[in-house]
């Protein structure tokens, strides 16, 4: 007997982790979705696993990991749904930053690699060889602009590790059949998306069926896509 289709959620905002997870749970996913204080009587009516995690902290991961396990089996699917933004004081003085933000901002970043582990740990012992194995991180167009913006400065980092260790997981784990993804909203053109809260398409309007919709396509398609994927407001890929 197969085992249960399992997604991990790290990061359960209410935008994008929430649509992530209802979308997954439609499809017959087990969902688990994590953050620092979940709102658990909420998301047990919802039929969803409460996980309390926090991203910056690597032990934490590893016990999101082993409640999943424990409850509902090894994750096939994970989603690493984290951005800390911690701008300097001064916007103009990137060095401005504390030594301390610096470090929280990093080791979010930091985070990812700690996620990732654990995922090809469970996506190597999973019995159900018919699964997709699949890792998405959310990330933005940070690591890819030649413009610096210094209030952005801890941001970017934190973001480029992201990319950085989705493209290197992308490229020597896809011969056993797993696939990591640095998945990215862009706007029609291809920039940086919308982000007024009032916008009629933007990230923080449309944003969370956007990636909905857009993680579900990496992870049901039968051919692997790219590491770096981009997709619009209706979630289908761009270009």
């Amino acid at each position: 007997m197969s085992s249960p289709l399992v997604v991990l959620i790290i990061g359960g905002g209410s935008n994008v982790g929430a649509h992530v997870a209802q979308k997954l749970k439609t499809e017959g996913y087990r969902v688990a979705i994590g953050s620092r204080n979940p709102d658990s009587e909420a998301l047990k009516r919802q039929g969803l696993l409460p996980v309390s995690v926090d991203g910056a902290d690597s032990k934490s991961i590893k016990d999101a990991f082993k409640l999943v396990r424990d409850h509902l089996g090894e994750p096939n699917v994970v989603v690493y749904n984290l951005g800390l933004h911690i701008p300097p004081k001064s916007p103009n003085d990137p060095l401005a930053v504390s030594a301390e933000d610096f470090a929280k901002t990093s080791n979010v970043g930091g985070g990812v690699l700690v996620a990732a582990q654990e995922a090809l740990a469970s996506f190597r012992s999973s019995k159900n060889s018919n699964a997709p194995k699949v890792f998405i991180s959310t990330g933005n167009l940070l690591p890819f602009i030649k413009k610096t913006v210094p209030s952005f400065f801890a941001l970017d980092l934190q973001k480029g590790i992201m990319a950085t260790t989705m493209q290197y997981a992308n490229q020597f784990y896809t011969e056993e059949g797993f696939r990591f993804h640095y998945a990215t909203l862009v706007g029609p053109d291809g920039g940086i998306p919308n982000l007024s809260s009032d916008a009629k398409e933007g990230f923080f309007t449309t944003g969370g069926p956007a990636h909905a919709e857009a993680y579900w396509n990496l992870i049901s398609r039968a051919e692997a896509e790219t590491w770096d994927y981009r997709f619009t407001y209706d979630g289908k890929k761009f270009g």
